[in-house]
């Protein structure tokens, strides 16, 4: 194959990606659960492609709404799956760090749904000490060490929240 007929199919392959992606938000925006999780899935399976597939797949695959607590957990342990993944490769290459960031986020917050709360402060603090003026992880921090009982550590977390977002004087909560 010459390089023209490689990049030119290279091409071909990211266009379809790229329209899989904008399907994916699309379903993610309208609520269409269903069509999120197959287009997800179809994706990512039997290949390796962007860390950014991975990481709106599992960010996405958090929203889902169900009633069914075994599907909720296992989306939900899917989406650390898929965040890690994403954030991992992130960090690798060092040029994405609101991604990484945002995907240590979100892994936090998947922690947090599974019930593991030192992991999800982990990932929190990790964060924190990449970036200490990302409002919501003071904030998810704070829900954190609130179901963990530890109000005064809750009360800092908010009151730095509320200090980054400028919702001191007056505030809509």
């Amino acid at each position: 194959m010459c390089l023209a007929s490689a990049l030119g199919a290279q091409s071909h392959e990211l266009k379809k990606e790229k329209e899989i992606l904008a399907k994916i938000e699309a379903a993610a925006n309208s609520g269409d659960n269903a069509t999120l999780v197959s287009e997800c899935d179809a994706l990512l399976e039997g290949h390796q492609i962007s860390a950014f597939a991975w990481y709106l797949c599992g960010k996405h695959l958090l929203s889902v709404k169900t009633t069914d607590l075994g599907v909720a957990r296992a989306n939900t342990r899917t989406a650390y799956v898929r965040l890690e993944k994403a954030t991992r490769d992130f960090k690798r290459t060092g040029k994405q760090l609101y991604l990484a960031l945002d995907g240590e986020q979100f892994m936090g917050l998947a922690a947090m749904l599974l019930g593991d709360y030192d992991r999800a402060q982990v990932h929190f603090r990790a964060v924190l000490a990449r970036d200490n003026r990302m409002a919501a992880a003071w904030y998810n921090l704070g829900v954190l060490y609130e179901m963990k009982g530890l109000t005064d550590e809750s009360m800092r977390s908010f009151d730095r929240y509320l200090r980054l977002v400028g919702a001191g004087k007056d505030s809509e909560f």
